[in-house]
């Protein structure tokens, strides 16, 4: 489901991503500012388009980065050959700022903060990962970071080695430190101003939602709307609804002197309802029931439903084999079955007809789907249960022991039919997000006799909520799920939806219907659905399955192909005082001596080269012979205290580039693999003084320290040995390492691909929840890779965006 979306969409309109031939070319809008169309088909650079291939393997130079392209052949076994490439069909893709561009799918992209468009993905990765692990579908870059060069010549000439060597590697590299120094083009280390807020995601959805909150939002003359009924294109008038409740049955079976009668007359007559499965009385005709064994059975639950019925004192009985419409009459027939639920709420009593009263029978009733509402849905407490020769009756807490099975759910005090029998029973009271969460489980555990569309569960929920939603045959379970959420206030069920994180080992969230099972149960950060608080709004649910329309989160775009040179404010203390003035007086002591040693040794010379012989014997032994003589030994003075001061350069810049950093300018930094935090200090800032920390809870592969709130590096990447072994990670996840440079901290999480971009979408724990996305050109929407939990700062020095599509499977309709 959701393999190939773009072609199993609806007609689109001119200005949404779509694929088109390569052979025309769609209007566009007046107002749309066209880029060049990137063409490939001039055979003038078939030569060149060879070399050009984005899965040759080999490598290549662009925008000042040498990058290896991946393999074709690994990328088919990767991703077990969903189709990465397309290199037939041209995909049309509007920005930000309306700028049309259309090209053919390659390689993973990203949204340049800068040009605010799409452009291939490079991703840096460690030489480990280089080494042992071929790249996805994305260019690969090695692993670099932006520190000034006499920081680096610094280091250099103070690593750790022989003190003789030491000193050597320092009297050879003065001299270049005072050239640089004296450069404008090397940074110097006074601190920088920078802008304090997160880069920008530039990116905007101008897809229509299939399902909008508001229907002004709706495509144009079909008004498909989570809150209203949907329109035909071009027609005013309502479909016939489910929404509308019923007061009164449409039809009823009635005794009518004597006989009993199907009429339409329901008014002011109590009436029973009859419950039962195809299972026990198999009353519809189909491959593997004849039309005689079909017949029999709806006259035995006839006579069934007469006799218990009048046995109760009453003469009129709902059935839904006599009671709904036929199914030649679709759009009556789904209303019917749908508005089942006021036919129950209406009834006197509800009666369950079975072969017998075995504890076997009851469990096979109580297994269907449909089943659950009509118990909980009763007026009265108690559900009585018939066969031809007995009855019994049963509460509805009882029904939770005898005839409900939660199957593994009963495991703790997680028991969703007993909760639900509690609610109905007015023993407890869920809540509304609770009672949608829970009895979605209970439903989910259920089997479907049949299947009137892929959301039946969604329609089978709708009859225990207020507001209900028509059926779209069209639907998916979770556009369904999603559409009625949306349309019961259900707490912001789906925008916490979103900000969760999955625990793979409850369910198999691959599986749609699992995926909604994990609701009920703890994320991966042990946190509950209610838990969190959701700071994004659902604009709709979109076309492609499992996609939403996302408003007013934050976004912050990740930085891939290189560690930026760092700009922050420092502490000023005496020891970068004294560094300061070492570094420059060393410079005036050298300027003073050479300046001395240069005029007067001018001076000495033309006086003792004078062409007056008088002059040159009253020099010697003269005040001024003795002044210049004097100042040329200052000079030379000079020179020597500059030389011994300029020994400690290297240790000066070393000071005067550290100390503590009081403020950063805020990136998100990643990178392929992991290294430990004195390695990744000294590619980022030039040595390592401590000043990044692992994130002590940011994901599951964070660790802290027993006493404080400080996170401690893995001790599998401090110590890689057998006894630190790496996690196990889900099939065909990576390891990548997110740095934050506005907060200084490490995270480390796994995805299958590197996600360009963090939606800040909700909270819980004191901690921000981000939803990691990776960006597809080709319809314009973010994939969710992970979830992380960030430092609640981040929330004002990231930008608000405006209508993202967010898809939360993995494109290939695979949950997350």
């Amino acid at each position: 489901m959701g393999a190939d979306t773009t072609e199993s969409l609806p007609k689109t309109p001119r200005y949404q991503e779509k694929p088109i031939s390569t052979s025309t070319m769609p209007d566009q809008p007046e107002h749309a500012v066209v880029a060049p169309k990137k063409r490939t088909g001039n055979p003038k650079w078939a030569f060149w388009r060879r070399n050009k291939d984005p899965f040759s393997g080999k490598r290549y130079y662009d925008s000042g980065y040498w990058y290896r392209r991946p393999k074709r052949d690994y990328i088919e076994k990767e991703f077990q050959g969903f189709p990465i490439t397309d290199n037939v069909t041209e995909y049309r893709h509007r920005d930000i700022y309306g700028r049309v561009t259309i090209q053919k799918k390659d390689v993973l992209q990203y949204i340049s903060p800068s040009e605010s468009h799409p452009r291939p993905l490079l991703v840096q990765a460690t030489p480990e990962v280089w080494k042992t692990q071929p790249a996805g579908d994305w260019r690969r870059v090695k692993l670099s970071g932006k520190v000034p060069t006499v920081l680096k010549i610094s280091e250099w000439a103070l690593k750790d080695s022989n003190l003789c060597l030491k000193w050597l590697r320092v009297i050879l590299v003065v001299p270049a430190i005072m050239v640089l120094l004296s450069l404008p083009l090397e940074k110097v280390w006074d601190d920088a101003e920078f802008d304090d807020s997160y880069t920008e995601f530039p990116n905007y959805s101008w897809d229509y939602p299939k399902h909008a909150r508001n229907r002004l939002d709706a495509r144009p003359g079909t008004e498909h709307n989570a809150n209203n009924g949907s329109v035909r294109s071009g027609d005013k008038t309502p479909n016939l609804t489910s929404k509308i409740r019923l007061l009164r049955p449409r039809l009823l079976i009635v005794l009518k002197n004597g006989k009993w009668e199907l009429t339409s007359d329901t008014s002011r007559v109590p009436y029973v309802f009859i419950s039962f499965t195809a299972m026990h009385f198999p009353f519809r005709r189909s491959a593997t029931v004849s039309e005689s064994r079909a017949c029999d059975a709806q006259r035995t639950v006839d006579r069934l439903a007469q006799e218990k019925t009048l046995e109760a004192g009453m003469e009129a009985y709902w059935v839904d084999f006599r009671c709904c419409a036929p199914d030649e009459d679709e759009e009556l027939h789904t209303a019917d079955v749908h508005r089942m639920c006021d036919v129950i709420r209406g009834a006197e009593h509800v009666f369950v007809l079975l072969p017998d009263l075995s504890r076997q029978k009851k469990l096979e009733w109580g297994a269907r789907m449909w089943t659950l509402p009509e118990a909980l849905l009763a007026r009265r407490q108690e559900i009585k249960f018939c066969s031809p020769t007995e009855s019994m009756t049963v509460s509805k807490l009882g029904m939770a022991d005898q005839v409900w099975d939660d199957g593994d759910a009963l495991e703790g005090d997680h028991q969703p039919t007993r909760l639900l029998a509690e609610h109905y029973s007015s023993v407890l009271t869920l809540g509304r997000l609770e009672l949608f969460t829970i009895a979605l489980e209970a439903l989910s555990n259920r089997r479907q006799n049949g299947s009137f569309s892929h959301g039946d569960i969604a329609y089978a929920l709708m009859g225990l909520l207020h507001y209900r939603i028509d059926l779209d045959r069209s639907d998916s379970l979770f556009q369904a799920l999603a559409k009625l959420s949306l349309a019961n206030d259900s707490d912001r069920l789906i925008e916490r939806m979103v900000c969760m994180f999955p625990n793979p080992e409850c369910q198999d969230i691959s599986q749609e219907s699992n995926f909604f099972l994990t609701l009920t149960e703890p994320d991966q950060y042990h946190t509950q659905l209610w838990d969190i608080e959701p700071l994004c709004q659902v604009a709709g649910v979109g076309y492609q399955d499992q996609t939403l329309i996302l408003d007013s989160c934050r976004g912050v775009s990740i930085r891939w192909k290189a560690f930026p040179q760092m700009k922050y404010k420092r502490s000023y203390g005496f020891r970068k005082f004294v560094a300061e003035i070492v570094l420059r007086s060393g410079v005036a002591w050298s300027a003073l001596g050479l300046g001395l040693i240069i005029k007067y040794s001018w001076d000495y010379n033309n006086k003792i080269n004078s062409a007056d012989p008088d002059v040159a014997d009253n020099f010697y032994g003269s005040d001024d012979w003795s002044n210049d003589v004097g100042l040329i030994f200052l000079g030379c003075v000079a020179i020597i205290a500059a030389f011994l001061l300029s020994l400690g350069a290297p240790s000066a810049v070393r000071r005067l580039y550290g100390g503590r950093v009081m403020q950063s300018a805020p990136w998100l930094v990643g990178f392929e693999g992991v290294l430990s935090a004195a390695e990744l200090e000294n590619l980022i800032f030039g040595n390592n003084e401590g000043r990044l920390t692992y994130d002590p809870s940011s994901t599951p592969f964070s660790e802290r320290d027993p006493d404080e709130r400080i996170g401690v590096e893995p001790k599998w990447i401090s110590d890689p040995s057998p006894a630190h072994p790496r996690p196990v990670l889900p099939k065909g996840h990576r390891l990548f390492t997110l740095v934050d440079t506005g907060s200084l901290t490490v995270s480390v999480f796994s995805a299958r691909r590197p996600p360009s971009v963090a939606l800040v979408c909700g909270r819980e724990g004191g901690m921000l929840r981000a939803v990691l996305c990776h960006y597809e050109r080709s319809d314009n929407c973010l994939y969710k890779e992970t979830v992380m939990r960030m430092d609640s700062v981040t929330l004002n020095q990231a930008k608000g965006l405006s209508w993202v599509k967010v898809g939360l499977g993995d494109n290939r309709g695979r949950l997350r």
